[in-house]
């Protein structure tokens, strides 16, 4: 089995518990990515990392024509059984590559649709009009499984005609591992100023300019709060703010940057409330990990935050780029600890409920056994 990205970091990030996992059902599993400072990560995990020569930011025809080569030779030389693509550009390569050299089955994740989709730029609109073609041939391919993340994401692909209803299903998320996202035995007072949290990769997409604009305003007004920021600027990204914005971002006086941290759960422990008002999303991995851990939740009414927050219940939905509502909603939470307290307790239950990574991985390796017409008694 061969899994596919376009980042060693997206594997290591979001599919390392499902790695964990299929190979204690005895699949070989294999990885397929650019090589990047998690890829040996992953080979110190056990795993045989094919490195993949493809550039994320990349539309120059000439280096996308090599990326396509390479990773045809690739599954030529590897003959996998089945392929599993993460990220549109590898479900793109992957499924040609795949029909190439003849493998039977792939399953292309649709872990979010991007600036591709969702960009209403000019130059988004003429790069959606291109691919369009392309990315239904991939999509719509006989031997591909197309799993989306959230319903909104299914339905928007299915009505552009890109693929087939019957060659689609729905996973929530790549999973959150409930023993290691424990939430503190005491949590009973907001730490003194309380701390909201920001944990994102440093682009626009997530929301970080209104929450800026809201933080300000709460500043000036004199609510006393820090916004921690964990994550780092992505260069592979066309939205990743610039490293003057970075430094701008150090001078503001309630913000601490941190940086990519690699103990979430005991980040998580420390802070009060987690922002994180993303423009869209496949399904938060960053809100599933907080909701485990009874966090209150401020994010957005779009589709792949939606999904984790009910609206008053286990946390607050606000419109996406508004800072206004955003202002209000942490306001809201900074004045009344007790419904920050009850929103986290429903936030837990719910992903409990929903989101565990026992469920999810045991949903993928079942699309495997069915696609391998495995006996069904090995999915157990």
């Amino acid at each position: 089995m061969l899994l596919v990205a376009n980042t060693s970091w997206y594997i290591y990030n979001f599919r390392l518990p499902l790695l964990r996992y299929l190979s204690s059902k005895g699949l070989d599993i294999q990885i397929i990515a650019p090589e990047d400072k998690h890829t040996a990560s992953l080979e110190k995990e056990g795993f045989i990392v094919h490195r993949w020569n493809v550039s994320r930011r990349s539309i120059n025809p000439w280096l996308e024509l090599k990326a396509q080569i390479d990773l045809l030779r690739h599954y030529k030389r590897l003959k996998p059984d089945l392929v599993h693509h993460f990220t549109l550009k590898a479900c793109l390569y992957g499924t040609l590559a795949a029909k190439a050299t003849d493998v039977k089955h792939v399953i292309n994740a649709v872990t979010g649709l991007g600036h591709l989709f969702l960009g209403e730029r000019k130059r988004s609109r003429i790069l959606r009009y291109i691919v369009k073609l392309p990315y239904k041939a991939a999509f719509s391919a006989k031997r591909s499984t197309v799993i989306f993340q959230n319903a909104a994401d299914q339905e928007l692909l299915i009505s552009l005609g890109l693929v087939p209803s019957h060659q689609t299903s729905v996973i929530g998320s790549s999973g959150v591992d409930l023993n290691l996202f424990q939430p503190p035995v005491s949590a009973n007072q907001y730490q003194n100023p309380p701390l909201l949290l920001f944990p994102s990769r440093l682009i626009r997409e997530k929301g970080l300019t209104e929450l800026l604009k809201a933080i300000k305003k709460l500043n000036s007004q004199g609510l006393r709060f820090k916004l921690l920021i964990a994550g780092e600027l992505d260069s592979g990204n066309r939205s990743s703010l610039s490293p003057l914005e970075l430094e701008q971002l150090k001078n503001q006086n309630c913000v601490e940057l941190l940086g990519q941290i690699a103990n979430m759960p005991a980040l998580y422990a420390e802070i009060d409330i987690v922002v994180l008002p993303s423009w869209r999303e496949g399904l938060s991995k960053a809100l599933i990990e907080a909701a485990a851990m009874e966090k209150a939740i401020i994010t957005t009414d779009v589709p792949g935050c939606r999904e984790v927050v009910d609206h008053g219940i286990s946390g607050l939905l606000v419109p996406p780029q508004d800072s206004e509502a955003l202002a209000l909603a942490i306001q809201l939470l900074l004045n009344q600890p007790e419904l920050a307290r009850k929103f986290g307790s429903a936030a837990r239950e719910k992903v409990t409920k929903e989101f565990g990574v026992d469920k999810v991985n045991k949903l993928t390796y079942e699309t495997y056994c069915k696609l391998l017409t495995l006996p069904m008694v090995d999915c157990d």
